[in-house]
């Protein structure tokens, strides 16, 4: 798995989409599979600078990518306030648009782009798993 740190600002999300990009094999680089891609990377991203770190001044974000038969394997680690975005609960797409709150769709749409996610938590770190 290729690995590289960042630190946790806005101006990462570009900088990690490069690196990923940058990192997929050629036969895997196409145009919708990139975008997905991008925005899986930047819902996550802003997620953890804006929520993970407000306890953590000596924040870090650790992207490693892989691949394994026709999967790209993305694993996102953190060094931020324990989150597990797999327990926040979907919200209703459904509803009408007065009736829903604010937020929450980021997750839920990473959730439709990818074929696996999981989350643990060792050693004081996030750690979210994505197979695409």
């Amino acid at each position: 798995m290729k690995k590289k740190f960042f630190v946790p600002k806005i101006e990462s999300i570009n900088e990690i989409q490069v690196f990923v990009k940058n990192n997929l094999p050629q036969n895997q680089a196409d145009s919708k599979k990139i975008s997905n891609i991008e925005l899986i990377i930047e819902e996550i991203i802003i997620n953890i600078i804006n929520y993970g770190f407000e306890e953590e001044p000596n924040g870090m974000i650790d992207i490693g990518i892989d691949t394994r038969n026709h999967d790209i394997i993305i694993e996102i680690r953190d060094n931020g306030i324990a989150f597990n975005p797999l327990e926040k609960k979907d919200p209703n797409v459904d509803a009408d648009l007065d009736d829903r709150k604010i937020g929450g769709l980021g997750i839920f749409f990473v959730k439709q782009l990818v074929k696996d996610i999981s989350y643990s938590r060792k050693e004081s770190k996030n750690i979210l798993h994505l197979v695409l």
